[in-house]
């Protein structure tokens, strides 16, 4: 147990280590969450929408951050292995990839907290927002950190075979998600009746749903959220292993080209 505990700190304490020499890892905590939530914010501002649509916003875009970020830290963790060459190392080492995953993950946490951080230092400055409902936050934001963990794992799984081109695909995946969810407007209104009922098989959906609530705009179906939400992880969890044992067999795990 306890070497499995220092197994995962090794790569939570590697992976930091990464954003301090990587510029591409600090813009991504830095600058581009700054640019995507002033771009929309300055946008409602503009328009004279109601404080209700701003407060949405900021919520929905520290939701999306969240998820966007344990996902991408997890894909990104594994394809630098790659791309320094250094793949055969890690398999051959006793980290286990539930291990690895869950340490990749735990940075993702880190830049996440320090990314929510930012946003409500200069969304309260600028806007005079605070949280309207703290819990309400906390549990979306918890469901989204759990769906962003899922995500990674999920796409860990196609690393396996496809190195860095899963790269690309933790960048579209979670932008996917957001607009099926309705991060920034109501699924009811804009997408057909016959596609509601996949959408709504979404985690993403609920929790989203839950912090649009904290403000009057979203209705959550709770029960559906927690099923959708420990169901996901499992089919993740189920995919990863097989791709991982399949490409353990194939011998691809820790090719290089």
């Amino acid at each position: 147990m306890i070497d499995s505990v220092s197994r995962i700190l090794s790569q939570t304490y590697k992976s930091i280590c990464m954003l301090r020499r990587n510029s591409f890892r600090l813009t991504d905590v830095l600058i581009w969450p700054i640019l995507y939530l002033f771009t929309l914010t300055f946008f409602v501002t503009y328009l004279g929408s109601d404080q209700s649509y701003l407060y949405m916003i900021i919520l929905g875009m520290m939701g999306w951050r969240v998820m966007y970020l344990l996902n991408q830290e997890m894909v990104t963790s594994l394809t630098e292995e790659y791309w320094s060459k250094s793949l055969a190392h890690l398999f051959a080492s006793p980290i286990t990839r539930m291990e690895f995953a869950i340490g990749s993950a735990i940075s993702g946490i880190i830049k996440s907290l320090a990314v929510l951080a930012l946003y409500l230092v200069l969304t309260y400055f600028i806007y005079g927002f605070t949280v309207p409902d703290i819990g309400i936050f906390i549990l979306g934001i918890f469901f989204l950190a759990l769906f962003g963990f899922t995500m990674g794992f999920f796409i860990l799984g196609f690393a396996y075979f496809m190195k860095e081109e899963s790269f690309n695909l933790s960048f579209i995946l979670p932008d996917v998600m957001a607009l099926l969810s309705g991060v920034y407007f109501s699924i009811d209104k804009v997408y057909p009746g016959w596609l509601l009922p996949f959408i709504r098989l979404l985690p993403t959906t609920q929790a989203f749903e839950l912090l649009k609530s904290s403000v009057g705009l979203g209705h959550p179906d709770m029960p559906m959220l927690l099923i959708t939400g420990i169901g996901w992880l499992i089919v993740a969890y189920a995919f990863n292993g097989f791709m991982y044992e399949k490409s353990r067999k194939e011998g691809r795990l820790a090719r290089l080209g």
